[in-house]
Parts: structure tokens; C-alpha cells; sequence
């Protein structure tokens, strides 16, 4: 298999593993838009628009989605994203905001170029961290998945996902890189999102096929309780 094959490949996975979002039915109607229109809408965040933006990415072509990218689409969402999380979402109308704006986000990783584009920049994967940073359970969960999927889908995608744990741990005052992931899985009761900690977690020992650095990264999350936590879990 060439290495466009490969890619190819696991692009599809990663695109069947992300899925399309439910569609919103206050949304402006962005069927026909260019890209430029679409940057020009990005400057006036509304859920309206990022609602009608999301469901433009989706079904965008690739020579769409790169003028998205070159246009600097990524960056505006990356730092509303950045600005809403660090509101602390106390309104629901933020954290509305805050949820359809990383809706759009996973519908650019949702496309081969999109997710090449994120890998392109080690700071975008770092900017997707920090929306960690919020109470709202709904965006942290998909931040979660789509740091899984970076994991899974290349060496250099797991590589910005550690650094990005890493950055996040320094930002927010941690003492260890995989804290926010064991804390989250020790504090929630919601199954769905319970489900998608689990599956980072497998995501970052099982994404390296080297067997030694996966026992060091399972030793890295065994030594935050995560064994005591699975049993309570079970």
C-alpha cells in the first residue's frame, strides 16, 4: 500500500469514527457559500451562523475546505473557542456558543485536509486543548474524541496530542500530563462521557506499536489511581 493509500485509509476510518453531528434547525443557510463569506460570518459569533458553518464544512469538497483553511478559518474558530472556554460558560447561550463553535471544529477534522492541516501546526492541537478548560461536559466530551482520533490517526497525531496534554498540564497548573483525563473519569457519572475517557485512554497507550512506550504511558496512568478508579467504575 503506497503512503497516499494509507492516508486515504485512514482518513475514511477516522471520518466513520467521527461522524456527521445532528443537524440544528436555527441555522443560516450557507448551502451555496464561498469560503470567504463563510471567514466573514466567523468574525459574528452566533450559534446561528457557526450552526449554518458546521453543516457548510460538512459538505464541503476538498478545494473548498483548503480556501477555509488558507483563508485562516481554523485559527478564528480555534480562538473563539479559546475565548468562550475561558468565560467559564455560565450562561446557557455561551455555552451554546461554546458547543456548536467545536462542532465546527470536528466537522474541519472530519476532512483529509482539515485533519493534515491541524497536524501541520503543533499549536493548533494545543489550542484544541485548552477547551478543556470549561465546565461544559458536552464540549469537553467531543474535545476528548477528537484528541482520540488524532491519536489513532498517525504517530505525529498522537506525538501533538501528548504535547498538547502537556501544555494544557502546564497552562492550568497540573502536576501531571494525563490528570485532566483521570480526574474527569473519576468525577463523572455520565456514561457517555465516561465511555469516551476510556477511550482516550486506550487511544494514547495503544497508538504507539512500540510495546515499551505503551507500558510507560499505562504506568504514567496506572500511577493516577486509574486502577482503583476502573473498579469503582465496574
Amino acid at each position: 500500500m503506497s503512503v497516499k493509500e494509507g492516508a486515504q485509509r485512514k482518513w475514511a476510518a477516522l471520518k466513520e469514527r467521527l461522524g456527521p453531528q445532528d443537524s440544528d434547525p436555527t441555522e443560516a443557510n450557507l448551502e451555496s457559500a464561498d469560503a470567504e463569506l463563510c471567514i466573514r460570518l466567523l468574525q459574528m459569533p452566533s450559534v446561528v451562523n457557526y450552526s449554518g458553518l458546521r453543516k457548510r464544512l460538512e459538505s464541503s469538497d476538498g478545494g473548498w475546505m483548503v480556501q477555509f483553511l488558507e483563508q485562516s478559518g481554523l485559527d478564528l474558530l480555534l480562538e473563539a473557542l479559546s475565548r468562550l472556554s475561558g468565560r467559564g460558560v455560565a450562561r446557557i447561550a455561551d455555552a451554546l456558543l461554546q458547543l456548536t463553535c467545536v462542532s465546527c471544529v470536528r466537522a474541519v477534522m472530519n476532512s483529509q485536509q482539515g485533519i493534515e492541516y491541524i497536524l501541520s501546526n503543533q499549536g493548533y492541537v494545543r489550542q484544541l486543548s485548552q477547551a478543556l478548560d470549561t465546565s461544559n461536559v458536552m464540549v469537553k466530551k467531543q474535545v476528548f474524541e477528537l484528541l482520540a482520533a488524532l491519536c489513532i490517526y498517525s504517530p505525529k497525531g498522537h506525538a501533538l496530542t501528548l504535547d498538547a496534554l502537556d501544555h494544557y498540564k502546564t497552562v492550568c497548573s497540573q502536576q501531571y500530563r494525563f490528570s485532566v483525563i483521570v480526574k474527569e473519569l473519576s468525577d463523572s457519572d455520565n456514561v457517555p462521557y465516561v465511555a469516551t475517557l476510556l477511550s482516550v485512554i486506550n487511544a494514547v497507550i495503544l497508538g504507539p506499536e512500540d510495546l515499551r512506550t505503551r507500558a510507560q504511558l499505562r504506568s504514567e496512568f496506572i500511577g493516577l489511581q486509574l486502577l482503583d478508579i476502573l473498579t469503582r467504575l465496574r
